[in-house]
């Protein structure tokens, strides 16, 4: 079932370029979601009262053309294949009827009170009757340059703006972090963008930041304090 949002870009949600920010994109797609979930309940406040929320797991994020400042878009999403303990879900945007983003999620739901898995089956459908998955023409895993080819850009701390409800690192706000190490990126476009979430970053973490490039695309990790990984990423431009 495609749940579709109508969403207006507005002057905050733009770059220096006048181009809508990718996180922005990402929080409105993600947003049409939410709305679906309220539409289909339990919502995502349902859940949380129950003890329950999600946690993104893997984004693949595909941008044909950049949205700009005053246009009407159109977000549609809905929930698409599921199966074990990963909660699938597709976004579009279309401005008009030119598609002009597309994306592939998917979620882990954790029971926060027992502290495990809900597995797909042991609740009920979540989000109206699921689609047909995208495809996006991107592979969901790639290889990662060697160890040695990686630099280490400095440390970032995850502040109060940066989180979510949580507490931890809102995953739309990894878009506007990885994009701010990306050498240039006032002239450069994200086209791509590929990022497995591993670890949580809570409020107060203080992240480590990675980088390796090959041509106009970079590859990132992000690590805890203790050494842990945070995500893994490919922006594409």
């Amino acid at each position: 079932m495609i749940f579709s949002d109508k969403t207006v870009i507005f002057g905050q949600d733009v770059d220096m370029n006048g181009l809508l920010r990718p996180s922005v994109l990402l929080a409105k797609l993600e947003d049409a979601g939410s709305k679906q979930m309220e539409a289909f309940p339990p919502s995502n406040d349902d859940l949380r009262v129950r003890g329950m929320g999600f946690v993104i797991s893997r984004l693949l994020l595909r941008i044909d053309r950049p949205l700009r400042e005053g246009e009407v878009a159109d977000a549609r999403t809905f929930a698409t294949d599921s199966r074990g303990v990963s909660y699938n879900r597709c976004y579009q945007m279309y401005a008009g009827d030119e598609l002009v983003a597309e994306a592939y999620s998917s979620w882990a739901l954790l029971n926060f009170v027992e502290h495990k898995l809900v597995r797909v089956g042991e609740i009920e459908q979540l989000g109206g009757e699921s689609e047909p998955p995208l495809r996006l023409d991107m592979p969901m895993r790639e290889p990662f340059p060697p160890v040695d080819a990686f630099e280490t850009l400095g440390t970032r701390e995850v502040y109060f703006s940066d989180a979510d409800i949580n507490g931890h690192l809102n995953n739309t706000k990894y878009l506007n972090w990885l994009c701010d190490c990306v050498p240039d990126i006032l002239h450069k476009t994200l086209r791509t963008a590929n990022i497995s979430f591993v670890t949580e970053a809570p409020l107060g973490e203080r992240l480590t930041v990675l980088r390796a490039a090959q041509g106009d695309r970079f590859f990132f990790k992000l690590q805890r304090a203790d050494g842990r990984l945070c995500c893994e990423a490919i922006l594409g431009f």
